[in-house]
């Protein structure tokens, strides 16, 4: 026997094609706007620096993408790259080695020391400097395991002693398994300065497990640096209207240029 509907599904489904209906007819008569969008200026954007570890270091020179534009890396050749110790009139210049790789060979860069960049490109300079703080080490490094929500996270936790009486910016690079992370951990010693401090290097995406192999690279940056990193970790996916960060380059330009001491300490995780 066919059952009827009852009252209010029955005034529910005639509600719901009539309201159906009107869409389809206001569908049926829109009119397609193509709206255009103005394309921002290309900027120039160079990464690189030098460190008390290396005597190889790189500059990365590129523009930032249209829009528009279907690739997300942009090399820029051509450009004229050199590097200057603060106090000494010796200059030594970079060479491209591929598009938008700048390389130099044979440079001892020491803790304490004010470094210049400087880069020439279509008829502009922009120029950035950075002062090498000394290394601090790392005393211990391992394991930690922390619990949300029923759930066990691990990640690595490194431990070091903060110098008192001065200010210290920390920058921490992460390899796993010999693969670099991409996540970006800076810190300053605003609430430790002078303290024995464990930094865990936590992040969601991190996804450590048994048995991985972790690297950690600590580095001891500048303010400007700092600056430039914290501004990037400070643009999370639930910023609002997250900006460039502020770069220490003159002229415009994005990026950064590090000159910086790195002390290294390796764990499995447990």
């Amino acid at each position: 026997m066919k059952k009827s509907l009852p009252f209010l599904n029955k005034q529910l489904y005639i509600n719901v094609l009539t309201v159906s209906m009107i869409l389809f007819g206001l569908s049926s008569c829109e009119e397609v706007i193509d709206i255009e969008l103005k394309e921002a200026d290309q900027v120039l954007v160079i990464e690189g620096g030098v460190s008390n570890t290396e005597t190889t270091h790189y500059v990365y020179i590129s523009k930032t993408v249209p829009f528009s534009s279907n690739s997300t890396i942009n090399p820029q050749s051509g450009a004229v790259v050199k590097i200057q110790e603060e106090g000494t009139s010796a200059e030594r210049t970079f060479t491209e080695v591929s598009p938008g790789q700048y390389r130099i060979n044979n440079y001892q860069a020491n803790p304490g020391r004010n470094y210049r960049l400087t880069v020439d490109f279509e008829n502009e300079q922009y120029m950035a400097s950075s002062t090498m703080p000394a290394p601090i080490a790392i005393d211990s490094i391992g394991t930690v395991t922390d619990s949300f929500f029923g759930d066990e996270e691990k990640t690595v936790g490194v431990v070091y002693q903060d110098p008192p009486g001065e200010k210290n910016y920390y920058r921490y690079l992460v390899a796993v398994n010999g693969k670099p992370s991409n996540f970006v951990f800076a810190y300053n010693d605003k609430f430790n300065d002078g303290k024995k401090v464990q930094r865990n290097l936590y992040h969601e995406d991190l996804d450590l497990a048994v048995g991985d192999y972790v690297e950690v690279e600590q580095h001891c940056i500048d303010q400007a640096v700092y600056t430039y990193f914290n501004g990037i970790q400070s643009n999370n996916p639930g910023s609002a209207a997250p900006a460039n960060p502020k770069s220490n380059f003159s002229n415009g330009a994005l990026g950064y240029f590090s000159a910086h001491s790195i002390t290294r300490a390796s764990t499995t995780i447990e």
